[in-house]
Order: C-alpha cells, then structure tokens, then sequence
C-alpha cells in the first residue's frame, strides 16, 4: 500500500475487505443452491480470475484518468489525523479495490474450495496423516513464487515499465488457474469419493430442501434467509465453536500484525530495510512451515487433536506476550536487564518477528488441518454451509473486527504507540477466548472418538461372536458319534440368536450415552 500507506489498512480491511467477503458469500450460497455440486468450483473462481485480468489491462493503465488527483489532500484538514487513511483510499479506489479482491484469494479458494475438495476425498483416517503433509507443497510453492514475482519485478524495472510487470503476473495467475481448473476436473474424474459418491448429492439436495423450507418462513414471519442461516449454524456447537477459532485467530493475529508492522517500520525507516525485513520474515516462515509439517503427523497421532490444535494460540500468546511487553517498556523510556530503550525496542521487533513467524507456520501446520477435522463427520447440508460460514465470513469479521478495533484505537489515540498498551489487552483477552473454545472442542472430539471407537470394538466382538457361534455349529455338525444300527446320530445344530451381539450392542449404547454427556458438560 506504498499509494495509500500503512495507515490505510486497519480500515481497508474493516470497510472494504469484509463487505466484499459477505458478497462473495453470497453468491457462493447461491451457487451451491443452483447449480451442480461439481461446477460450484468453477463457478466460484471465475469472477476474481476475471477481475484481475480486467484490472491489469483495463484498469490499472486507467488509474491516472480514473482516480480523483489531489483529493486526499483537499480532504484532509476537515478529517481526523486517524481517518488521512480512508481519504486516501477515497483518492486510490482502484488500487483498494484490487486489494480487497485479492484478500478474497486465500479464503475463497485455498480455505473454503480447495479444503472442501480435499474433505470429498478423504476419509478421518487418511486426513491423520495426509492434511499435515498437504501444505508443503504450498509452502514450496510459495518459495517459487517468491522467486518468480522478484524476476518478474527486476525484470520490469529494468525495461522501465511497471505496467508489463504487472500484466506478466496476471497472466501467470490466470494460466496456473487454469491449470487448477483442469487438476480438479481430473480428480472428479478419476478419484472415489469415501462415501461412495453420493454424499454431495444429498447435499446438495438437502440444502435445496433448506432453501425451500427458510423461503417458505420467510413467507410467514417476513425473514430472510440470512437470518434462517445463522439460526441454524448457531444451532450446531461444533460450528459455533469453530467460528470462534478461527474469529479468534483474525482478530488476535490482525491486532499484532498491525502494532508489529508499526514497530517495525520505526525501526527500519527505508523502504528497502523494511521490505528486507519482511522478506528475511516470510523466509523464515516458509521454512518453519515445511519443518512443522513434516513433523505435524507425529503431533496428531502422539498428542491429539486438542495439542495440535491449542499450539498456535499459545505460541502467540507466548511470543507475542513478548513483543508488546519490550515494545512498552521501551517506548516507557526503561532499562531492562541493563538495555536501553533503544536495544528494548530492536528486541520487541525480533520478538513480534518470531511471533509472525511461528504463529503463520503453526497455523498452517496444525490449526488449519486441525480445524478441517472437524468437518469430516459432520451432516452434508450443515457442513457445506458451516463451513463456507466459518472459512470465509468468519475469517474475514476476524480480520475485520482487529481492524475496526485498531482504528477505534487510533481515533482515541492518534498512532499506533500510543494504542499500544490498549492493543496488547484486548490480544490477551482474545487469545483467552480463543483458547477456551479449543477446549471446549477437543472436549467434542474426544467424546465422538470415543463413541466411534466403541461402535468399532462392538461391531468387531458382535462379529466375533457371530463368527464363534458358526465355528460352534460346524463342529457340532462335524461330530459323527452312532446311533442304532450304525447310523449316524442326529446331532442338533447350535442355534444362533441376536443375544450374540446383545452385550457389545449395550456396551456401545452406554458409552455413546455418556459421550454425549461428556459433550454437554
């Protein structure tokens, strides 16, 4: 944001950002309504592939003629010192628009399509070992992206046209696109579903039945569906509490990006010793991930869901506990350990650069195919809308909700240091909510392992028995012992009865009933 600058962000995020979330919902609900489960895919990418073709040779060629010159500044002095930022996205609305479209990227495609492909295919068993390991291949994509765009940039910088630059990478997105398009068409094809096939078909025919049922409401109580749908989502805990991870998440990681990224660029006032910086973070970064990938499966299967789940908000809540607490003793004026405010200040940035750093990588590495878990054993119709819920409005009211709290913080303060202390508060306090809500799920997943291990090892000794009982009647029926005259007697087979599998068959209807029990508490 080198046009609008940083200050720009907190509410780029709140009033551009989420409204253009909650329209992408929407028409992803409809399209999940009207059309075929397997073109909703398609269907969903189209209109952001589009935009930004349009916005690299129509628009942004455009931007001189299209944006208002000057206007930032004729509207400053009758603003805010903490609203120069909206005036200068007023100013730059092409560019803010380009902007909220790719935040739309990550979780329209990579969150809600590409994870609700993956969630067709595999079964709780293979998603053990698989989720943790699916993510290098991003994290290696990421590198070569890296890569790409700063041939790309160099490239253009040196023919001296910013534009070409520009259009080259458009193209590369829309043909990878395609490219993704067409890998998706081959697993349509070619890979089995768990269910068998028709698990999306009862979906989507149980969502039609719910759009059916809520537009009858509406008729009698004058509602929307929108209404209908968060009644129903509010309904499932396990939906709600997904909710409040991932809400959790955006908003606790949104706070500390923002005071992070101020406290960063005091300390390195250049533009290249602050993209230097960031470029050494997400380096880092993508290395972390692929190390805690390889070694995510291991978590799953020795520490559990809970474990895997909870390491995320602890090593913000650790390392980023660290960061606001050098950041505001220096910016206090005090010595610690014999440092200065200065060397507190350069160790408050390393720290907020561990937290970024470990915070994304975990996330990627556990969270995430944590949070993905959940969905699997879920009902069809309450799945495809929860998690579309979940993944992007979800996300987005997080991130949105740090950003309208750090602008509210702005307006009451002035800068990103003064709001400091107020920031780093409000972190805790989410972190801690956040946190509870991992509990609280894990509490869930324990009890549904639970049950289903118990529905495994009843079905398996009610087949033992069954098996037992025939083996019983063979060689009952085997025996030859002789009768008068030498004949054979007649020897009874062993009946087999339902009492066979009648004790397993409670074990498991008691352990169920206290699994649930479990829930409750």
């Amino acid at each position: 944001m080198t046009a609008a600058g940083a200050e720009a962000l907190p509410i780029l995020s709140a009033a551009g950002v989420l409204p253009a979330s909650l329209a992408f919902f929407a028409f992803y609900t409809r399209c999940v309504e009207a059309l075929p489960h397997r073109a909703v895919f398609y269907a969903a990418v189209a209109p952001l592939v589009t935009f930004y073709a349009l916005f690299a040779t129509v628009i942004y060629p455009a931007a001189a003629w299209l944006h208002p010159a000057g206007l930032a500044a004729r509207l400053a002095p009758s603003l805010p010192a903490g609203l120069a930022g909206a005036a200068a996205l007023a100013e730059h609305w092409t560019f803010a628009a380009f902007y909220c479209a790719a935040e739309l990227w990550g979780p329209a495609v990579i969150a809600l399509l590409f994870w609700s492909l993956a969630n067709e295919v595999c079964s709780v068993r293979d998603a053990k070992a698989i989720y943790p390991l699916m993510g290098i291949a991003a994290n290696v994509a990421l590198v070569c992206s890296g890569t790409y765009v700063k041939a790309v940039t160099a490239g253009a910088r040196s023919a001296g046209s910013a534009d070409a630059g520009l259009g080259v990478l458009v193209a590369t997105v829309v043909a990878l696109t395609g490219l993704m398009c067409a890998a998706k068409a081959w697993v349509d094809a070619r890979v089995p579903r768990p269910d068998g096939g028709g698990g999306e078909e009862k979906a989507a025919a149980a969502l039609k039945k719910t759009k059916a049922a809520a537009a009858g409401e509406a008729k009698k109580k004058g509602k929307g569906s929108w209404s209908d749908t968060a009644a129903a989502l509010s309904a499932s805990p396990l939906i709600s509490n997904l909710a409040l991870l991932v809400v959790g998440y955006g908003v606790s990681h949104r706070l500390f990006e923002f005071a992070w990224k101020g406290a960063l660029r005091a300390l390195h006032p250049t533009a290249a010793g602050y993209q230097a910086a960031l470029a050494d973070v997400s380096i880092a970064t993508g290395w972390l991930t692929i190390g805690l990938m390889l070694g995510g499966r291991l978590v799953f299967q020795l520490a559990g869901w809970t474990v895997a789940a909870a390491a995320t908000p602890a090593v913000m809540l650790a390392a980023g506990g660290a960061f606001f607490g050098l950041s505001l003793a220096a910016s206090a004026g005090a010595s610690v350990a014999g440092l200065p405010p200065t060397a507190l200040a350069a160790a408050g940035v390393a720290a907020g650069s561990l937290t970024q750093v470990f915070a994304r990588a975990s996330k990627f590495a556990l969270f995430d195919p944590a949070k993905e878990m959940v969905y699997i054993e879920m009902d069809p119709a309450v799945k495809k809308k929860g998690k579309a819920a979940v993944d992007l409005v979800g996300a987005q009211v997080g991130k949105s909700g740090g950003a309208w709290v750090t602008q509210a913080l702005l307006l009451g303060t002035g800068s990103l240091a003064s709001s400091l202390p107020g920031v780093a508060l409000i972190y805790g306090a989410v972190i801690a909510a956040w946190g509870a809500a991992v509990a609280r799920l894990g509490r869930q997943m324990a009890a549904a392992d639970a049950a289903a291990a118990v529905r495994d090892a009843a079905a398996a000794e009610e087949k033992a028995a069954y098996s037992a009982r025939l083996a019983a009647a063979a060689a009952a029926g085997a025996g030859v012992p002789t009768g008068h005259g030498g004949h054979a007697a007649h020897v009874a087979p062993v009946p087999l009865t339902a009492a066979d599998g009648a004790a397993g068959a409670k074990a498991a209807k008691e352990a169920a009933a206290e699994a649930a029990a479990r829930v409750q508490a």
